[in-house]
């Protein structure tokens, strides 16, 4: 520990006291023999030392200063004042990225969804493919929503640069997914007329809280949902396989091009070579936010899965709702 001391030493009536926020607070279990010593010792507490280096300053006993530094931060008046061991960005985002491919095994590359599209093809119902397109558009009309808070990154100029470029090449993807549902007769208004389903939401909802409070994290999940690693789109794939008409498909292609083009899937790695170190409680607190993310993501496929495999209308219509309350 490196002990700064919360208020000013004294003597009062020759017991060792701390003058703290206009309140004096009695240093106890110190005798008269050792009160003057003591003083000499909190003087020493000024964060710049370790506690080895005031008992050499104070010439007492070791022992003696790490029983006064302990009970001093039982109660609050010393702060310490170490820099926190902190580790390379690209670093933690290495520890990051296999925490998360992972999990991304173990939940979203068996779900129901990715099953079916992959192993299943011809007997999945083609308003599945329709409705991942459906929530795909949801998700990039609310693009906003998370990418604009992280456009103002304080902490390097550069990352914020490569964030707003990144920003503006994204503009406008839902329009190519809205070329796609055209084909199927679903019109901008008719769109404007339905909600997402709640797993959509609920990611698009966590991705703009961590834009804005924890910009770092957010950085962070970029490259899994642009598509790091990936060479083939397997949605499309699946549905060519499918026999999808080229009217639906090829927006839908265009916009899986254009990320794979610019490279949208390394941005995560280019953001974290600009972006400071990370200290040990904060790779904590990031691993714990992958963890929900990718549940968060697994819930996205899940969700659409679970309602455009069954009976449902296609379109989630407000004003169906509506009327119907």
């Amino acid at each position: 520990m490196i002990p700064r001391l919360l208020g000013t030493p004294k003597l009062v009536d020759g017991v060792p006291s701390i003058i703290s926020a206009g309140h004096p607070f009695v240093v106890e279990g110190v005798d008269a023999r050792r009160a003057k010593k003591a003083i000499a010792v909190l003087r020493a507490m000024d964060g710049t030392r370790t506690v080895d280096q005031i008992a050499r300053s104070a010439r007492t006993e070791a022992a003696f200063v790490h029983s006064l530094t302990s009970a001093l931060d039982h109660v609050g008046l010393v702060r310490d004042e170490r820099t926190p061991e902190a580790r390379a960005a690209l670093d933690v985002l290495f520890e990051l990225e296999d925490l998360a491919n992972s999990l991304l095994y173990e939940s979203i590359y068996r779900n129901a969804f990715w099953h079916a599209l992959l192993n299943e093809t011809d007997t999945v119902p083609l308003q599945v493919f329709h409705g991942m397109a459906i929530e795909n558009y949801h998700f990039l009309f609310r693009e906003s929503y998370f990418d604009a808070p992280a456009l103002n990154f304080p902490a390097s100029t550069r990352a914020r640069g490569l964030m707003n470029q990144f920003y503006g090449e994204e503009y406008g993807h839902d329009e190519l997914i809205l070329k796609g549902l055209s084909s199927l007769g679903i019109t901008r208004e008719d769109l404007a007329d339905t909600i997402p389903l709640p797993q959509t939401m609920a990611l698009c909802n966590a991705l703009a809280f961590w834009a804005r409070y924890e910009p770092v994290f957010f950085f962070s999940t970029l490259g899994i949902l642009e598509g790091k690693d990936i060479t083939i789109d397997s949605y499309i794939d699946a549905c060519e396989r499918r026999g999808l008409p080229a009217g639906f498909v090829a927006p839908i292609r265009a916009h899986a091009n254009i990320n794979m083009e610019g490279e949208h899937g390394s941005l995560t790695r280019a953001l974290f070579e600009h972006l400071p170190p990370i200290d040990a409680r904060g790779v904590l607190q990031m691993r714990a936010r992958t963890r929900l993310f990718i549940q968060l993501y697994d819930g996205f496929y899940t969700g659409i899965w679970n309602y455009y495999s069954g009976s449902n209308s296609l379109l989630r219509r407000l004003s169906t709702l509506v009327d119907a309350s």
